[in-house]
């Protein structure tokens, strides 16, 4: 009761700020709040002349993606990095370990703000009540628009002329040959980097079906050195390979398979278990750490320490890290609990071999019941004696060291004339 009663008093202030023109949210990049008076924006000098020159590349016929090209080669901080090195305390997380790697999808929300005109447009977003901290996109009719309220970075005119080249852009669809997905979607890896693979078909012969590292700098002005090339007929013959070495070893003898898989399992299950149970007690100690600091700052508030602005503002950072630490408290709590789902797990995993065992051709579902994902390594060496590793991480097992791996043969292709890569399955030594 006592929420739901703080909760409307907050949403009533809330409405009523919002209606007389005040921005209630945080100034978008190119702003930032006057020093003077806290509820009026003003231009960032450096900020906005970043901001001016994508509007002004955009006007010259630059798609967002040769923006954020652009910006990269230039150096310039993304909107987060940029804050954090001016010590601007802004929400959100760095998730991006490169402060210069503009994303396409910053460059159109840039694009698309109308603020950058004097602007202030309140309301955007909602949440359906307080249980629920999640925000909810607003309808643009149930907007609330202030016009000419602070100095525009961007020209009205112009600013309408790039949403008329937005709205004329539209996506391409997909080229002949290119629209149907491989059936290791999202399965591959980069071995290097850890970031997925992208599929691709090539543009001179339709029939070639690749995979490479989406964070490669050679396509995608990643950090990745290597483009990790392979082909999508290659691995798919090195998975079936190994594949039907599984199910051979399955056949000959099922209980030393099966014991196989229960001793690495249970070596998997005990360093697993080991980081589960460290992180439960990490969490409750911040758990516990967080309702103190709530406790106190209440007091604080109470007694006139810390005004009513920043307590809502401390107090809502609090509340949603408490609700994010008791709902991984309890996953956690349910996944140390559940030991008896691994023996149904490796009983599945024994039935989709089987199943295996029984087809002509890989599919989509079959790959999702066995394997996890594939790690694609760097081909290393010239011409004929060219290798590539190739490490199949399995569910439940992870990898898997076969008996006779040493001597067996490995599947080579030419991948062109006088060119042939061996594609060996056994991970980078320690």
């Amino acid at each position: 009761m006592y929420a739901r009663d703080i909760s409307k008093k907050v949403r009533s202030s809330h409405r009523l700020r919002g209606n007389a023109g005040e921005p209630l949210s945080q100034p978008p990049y190119g702003y930032r709040k006057d020093p003077q008076d806290k509820k009026k924006w003003i231009i960032d000098p450096e900020a906005a002349e970043v901001v001016k020159s994508i509007f002004r590349m955009c006007l010259e016929g630059k798609g967002n993606e040769a923006i954020a090209g652009i910006l990269q080669e230039q150096k310039v901080m993304v909107p987060m990095a940029y804050w954090q090195s001016k010590g601007l305390p802004r929400g959100g997380k760095n998730t991006q370990p490169n402060p210069y790697k503009w994303c396409k999808t910053t460059v159109q929300k840039i694009l698309s703000q109308q603020e950058y005109c004097g602007d202030v447009i309140n309301f955007k977003t909602y949440s359906k009540s307080f249980k629920n901290k999640r925000r909810m996109e607003n309808d643009p009719e149930n907007w609330v628009v202030f016009k000419d309220v602070h100095e525009p970075i961007i020209a009205r005119a112009d600013f309408e002329k790039v949403q008329a080249l937005v709205a004329r852009t539209k996506r391409r669809a997909p080229k002949k040959g290119n629209g149907k997905k491989s059936v290791f979607f999202d399965l591959l890896y980069c071995g290097d980097c850890h970031k997925k693979m992208h599929y691709h078909t090539n543009t001179k012969n339709r029939d070639i079906h690749y995979f490479s590292c989406s964070n490669n700098a050679v396509d995608y002005r990643g950090d990745c050195p290597g483009r990790h090339y392979i082909r999508a007929d290659a691995i798919e013959q090195v998975v079936t390979l190994e594949l039907r070495r599984m199910a051979e070893m399955l056949r000959n003898d099922e209980a030393a398979f099966a014991e196989m898989l229960v001793q690495k399992t249970n070596q998997e299950l005990l360093k697993e278990r080991k980081r589960d149970e460290e992180e439960l007690q990490k969490s409750i100690v911040r758990s516990d750490t967080v309702s103190r600091l709530y406790e106190k700052l209440y007091e604080d508030n109470a007694t006139g320490k810390v005004s009513d602005e920043w307590f809502m503002q401390l107090s809502h950072k609090y509340e949603v890290e408490r609700m994010e630490l008791k709902d991984k408290i309890s996953a956690l709590r349910r996944k140390l609990a559940e030991s008896g789902q691994h023996q149904r797990e490796r009983d599945s995993f024994i039935k989709a071999v089987r199943q295996f065992m029984r087809m002509d051709r890989l599919t989509s579902p079959l790959l999702r019941e066995l394997i996890d994902h594939i790690d694609v390594y760097e081909t290393e060496g010239t011409g004929k004696n060219r290798t590539q590793r190739v490490v199949i991480y399995y569910r439940f097992v992870g990898y898997i060291e076969w008996p006779g791996r040493v001597d067996r043969q490995n599947y080579k292709a030419d991948t062109r004339k006088g060119v042939a890569v061996e594609y060996r399955t056994d991970p980078i030594p320690a």
